[in-house]
């Protein structure tokens, strides 16, 4: 009877050892991406040179078939900043199409991809940081820092008179008079502020007709001292700033004879027009007419060719000048 008992609890208390020493079998899985591999950017570039490789070996059929069933769904790579997932599905939709060659130029596409993302990886922080300063030292980000001690007082500023108004305006909504009384102060103070500018407008334009269009301006050269710089000049080489003194010469010359007013405000075709052929001042009394207007318009049709439209000068143009100078009554002696 003792052996029964003794071997029942042999039994009973082996049982719960046997059941934890055995653990029990998990199923097969039939998913293959159940434990994905983990790539960085060195191991990823090793893998997609082993994928390159490998498809240029299969020329079969047969071959590019199980070099795709062989790729997993997607690949998992690990950089130090984030961990991105690589879908595979525009690679095997390659080799479905029977496009070998498309396949391969994706694979070397990403492989570009990888390569420069690595030497992205391997420069060190100091120089990515003084690429960044160089990139935003450029002139598209001028405008790009951070707010200033003014900005934020004008920002404080504004948000505090938003606050007033918002105030203001709520108040003023439970005092329908009051709103109206201030309505009328802002309105009268707008007209008032709108003729003010009118009156000034006005006003400042009634001063500036005050000067007379007769106003002159007095040569501070005379015709002689104008002979004796466009020589200089002529001495010198430069024909073109000859042929411009020469000018101002006879302008002066004009002048002091009266037959134009002392006013260089004018320009050179104002100057022709008030020039005719009726004798002038002393010219009435001696009773003999000059004609101005011919040599005057030479003189304005080489200046403006020569010195605005920047045509070169020569030395004739400068003789020619001289000779029309002496029209105008200017002794070159």
């Amino acid at each position: 009877m003792k052996l029964r008992v003794f071997a029942v609890l042999t039994i009973l208390g082996a049982w719960p050892l046997s059941s934890t020493a055995v653990p029990p079998q998990a199923p097969a899985t039939s998913n293959p991406q159940a434990a994905e591999t983990v790539y960085d950017v060195s191991s990823f570039a090793a893998e997609l040179r082993r994928l390159d490789a490998e498809l240029q070996n299969k020329s079969s059929a047969a071959g590019v078939k199980e070099f795709r069933d062989a790729l997993p769904l997607s690949w998992n790579v690990s950089t130090p900043e984030r961990s991105y997932s690589i879908d595979t599905k525009p690679l095997r939709d390659q080799l479905n199409g029977d496009s070998e060659a498309n396949a391969a130029s994706w694979i070397e596409h990403l492989q570009i991809e990888v390569a420069s993302a690595q030497r992205l990886e391997d420069q060190p922080l100091t120089s990515a940081h003084a690429r960044l300063n160089k990139i935003l030292a450029g002139r598209g980000f001028e405008g790009v820092r951070p707010p200033t001690y003014l900005d934020l007082l004008r920002a404080r500023a504004s948000a505090w008179l938003q606050r007033m108004l918002v105030k203001l305006f709520s108040g003023l909504s439970r005092h329908p008079i009051g709103a109206k009384v201030l309505f009328w102060v802002v309105l009268i103070a707008g007209v008032g502020f709108v003729a003010l500018w009118i009156f000034r407008y006005i006003s400042g334009r009634d001063s500036i007709n005050f000067f007379q269009p007769g106003s002159t301006t007095i040569t501070t050269r005379t015709w002689q001292e104008w002979i004796h710089a466009a020589r200089e000049a002529a001495a010198r080489g430069d024909f073109r700033e000859a042929v411009h003194s020469a000018y101002w010469a006879g302008i002066s010359r004009l002048e002091e004879t009266g037959v134009l007013p002392r006013d260089r405000s004018r320009t050179p075709r104002e100057y022709l027009r008030l020039v005719d052929t009726r004798p002038h001042g002393t010219e009435v009394e001696a009773h003999e007419a000059v004609d101005y207007k011919k040599p005057l318009a030479a003189l304005t049709s080489r200046l403006e060719r020569i010195w605005y439209a920047n045509r070169m000068a020569r030395l004739e143009d400068f003789d020619d000048t001289l000779r029309q100078l002496e029209a105008l009554g200017c002794s070159l002696e």
